[in-house]
C-alpha cells in the first residue's frame, strides 16, 4: 500500500465546533525524555489533540460536552485518560524508532517523500484556526506519520519471530448447537427465552425442548417456538475452569463433550442459572480448528510484540516534564467533518476504506466555523 493510502486513513477530516482561540503550547518545550533524546511538545500535543477529534466525533454524542471531565471508568478524567494513553504511545513509537536499525528497518527516501506530501497537503486543505489550535505544523505532522509508518514496519519483522507452528491436537475444536432457557429479569438483557418463570418451571420448559429436538430438527422446533439457536466451538484446553476461554460454563461444554456428531442431550443440562438443550455438530470441526490455529498465532505475535516492547521500556529511562505535560487540555471541541464526494473521481475505496473525492488521497481536512 502507497504512504498516500495509509496517510489518509490516518489522517481524518474535521472541524472545530466553535472558533478556538488557538493553541498555547511551546512547541519547542521538551514533552518528555527517552534517555537522551527530547520528544518536542509540538509533536506530543498534536498526536493528542488529533485524538481527541476522534473521541469528539465518536463519543460525544454519548458523554456529551462535559465528557472531559467524565470519569474515564478508572478514577481519571477522560483528559488525564487520553493524555496517558497518548503518552504510552508516545513511548512505544520512540522506542521502537530507537531499535529501528536492530531490525534493518528504516524509511526510503519515497516513503519519506510521500510523508512530507501528505502533511504539506494537510495543511494546505485546512484553515490557519483550526491548525493553530491543533499545533498541526508541517513537521508535527509529518513526524507523527513517520511514527507511525516505522512503528508498522516494526510490529512486522518482530511478530516474524513467533512460533507459528500450532500442531493440529492444540488446535483440533468441537463444535455444537444450543438453545438456552433462562428466567428473564429487568436487567439480563438478550435471553433466548423470555418468560418470566420460576426454576421448576423453566426446567420442565427445558426437558419439553429437548425431548422434542431429539425426536425432530433443532433449527425448525426453535423458530417455531421463538427461541435462538447459537453455537459454540471449543477445544480440551476449554475443558477446564481456568482454561475455559469460552462464555458458557464448563460443565455445559463437559455434557456436550459425551455426545456423538448429531447427537442431542437427552436431558436439558443445568448451569449458571439457566438450562441448555445441546445437540453436538461436529466433533472435528475443522473450518473452527482453523480459526483457532489463526487465533493461536496471532495471540503468540501479540505475545512477542509486547515481551519485545516491555523489553526496551525496562531498559530506557523515561522522564515526562510534568509542567508543560498539564498545560495539554481539550476544551475545543472537534467534530468529523463529512466530505462532498466527488462523482467523477476515482470512487475505488482503496484509498481510505470509503468513497472519497480525490482531496482525501492527501489527508483530509480541518476547518473551523465562526462562533455564534
Amino acid at each position: 500500500m502507497r504512504f498516500k493510502k495509509f496517510a489518509a486513513v490516518l489522517l481524518s477530516a474535521a472541524m472545530l465546533s466553535a472558533a478556538g482561540c488557538g493553541n498555547k503550547i511551546d512547541d519547542g518545550a521538551t514533552a518528555v525524555t527517552l534517555d537522551d533524546k527530547e520528544i518536542s511538545m509540538g509533536v506530543a500535543n498534536f498526536m493528542a489533540q488529533y485524538q481527541a477529534v476522534q473521541y469528539d466525533s465518536y463519543l460525544m454524542g454519548y458523554y456529551g460536552e462535559n465528557m472531559w471531565t467524565s470519569d474515564a471508568g478508572d478514577g481519571t478524567t477522560m483528559t488525564d485518560s487520553v493524555k496517558n494513553e497518548i503518552m504510552d504511545r508516545l513511548q512505544e513509537f520512540y522506542l521502537l524508532d530507537a531499535h529501528a536499525a536492530d531490525y534493518d528497518v528504516s524509511l526510503s527516501d519515497e516513503e519519506m517523500d510521500e510523508i512530507n506530501a501528505a502533511a504539506d497537503q494537510f495543511l494546505a486543505d485546512n484553515s490557519g484556526d483550526a491548525i493553530k489550535t491543533m499545533g498541526a505544523t508541517r513537521e508535527n505532522v509529518a513526524e507523527m506519520l513517520r511514527l507511525y509508518k516505522i512503528q508498522a514496519k516494526m510490529r512486522e519483522k518482530i511478530i516474524a519471530e513467533a512460533d507459528t507452528e500450532v500442531s493440529d491436537e492444540e488446535c483440533a475444536q468441537k463444535t455444537f448447537s444450543y438453545v438456552e432457557f433462562r428466567a428473564e429479569d429487568d436487567d439480563s438483557g438478550d435471553t433466548s427465552v423470555a418468560d418470566d418463570v420460576t426454576d421448576a418451571a423453566l426446567q420442565t420448559k427445558a426437558d419439553e425442548f429437548c425431548r422434542q429436538a431429539k425426536d425432530g430438527d433443532l433449527e425448525e422446533l426453535a423458530e417455531s417456538n421463538e427461541y435462538t439457536v447459537q453455537k459454540c466451538s471449543y477445544g480440551k484446553d476449554d475443558l477446564s475452569e481456568d482454561g475455559n476461554s469460552t462464555s458458557l460454563d464448563v460443565a455445559v461444554l463437559e455434557a456436550a463433550e459425551k455426545l456423538k456428531d448429531g447427537e442431542t442431550v437427552s436431558e436439558a443440562v443445568e448451569a449458571d442459572d439457566a438450562y441448555y438443550v445441546i445437540r453436538m455438530d461436529s466433533t472435528d470441526d475443522k473450518d473452527a480448528a482453523e480459526t483457532k490455529r489463526q487465533s493461536i498465532i496471532t495471540e503468540r505475535q501479540d505475545e512477542k510484540y509486547d515481551e519485545t516492547l516491555q523489553g526496551y521500556k525496562d531498559a530506557c529511562k523515561w522522564e515526562i516534564n510534568e509542567e508543560e505535560w498539564a498545560k495539554v487540555n481539550f476544551e475545543e471541541l472537534y467534530t468529523i467533518k463529512e466530505e462532498e464526494t466527488d462523482t467523477t473521481a476515482d470512487t475505488s475505496a482503496d484509498a481510505a476504506g470509503t468513497v472519497t473525492d480525490t482531496t482525501a488521497d492527501a489527508a483530509g481536512t480541518v476547518t473551523d466555523t465562526a462562533a455564534e
